[in-house]
């Protein structure tokens, strides 16, 4: 069996105090990729970031959106996953 495999093209540079955040289809594709400056929009960590995205990402109609924030800072790997369910 042979899988077939696409060039990813290279998301944004992220600096030291943004979040990379990516959001993803119900079925893992990847649909969108951006950094989230943390200092520009008053985020004191990674809790105050989910929240900002939880409440500025305007929900889908159909299906749900997986949201993945991760810290791009070098002394710090973390990462968070959550769902933004549709509007019923």
């Amino acid at each position: 069996m042979r899988f077939k495999s696409r060039r990813r093209k290279q998301g944004p540079d992220c600096n030291t105090g943004t979040y990379r955040v990516q959001l993803y289809s119900r079925r893992a594709v990847l649909i969108r990729e951006f950094c989230l400056d943390a200092r520009e929009n008053g985020l004191d960590d990674m809790d105050a970031a989910e929240e900002h995205l939880r409440q500025t990402l305007p929900p889908t109609d159909r299906s749900s959106l997986t949201v993945a924030l991760i810290d791009e800072s070098p002394d710090r790997h973390n990462y968070v996953q959550f769902d933004i369910n549709p509007v019923k």
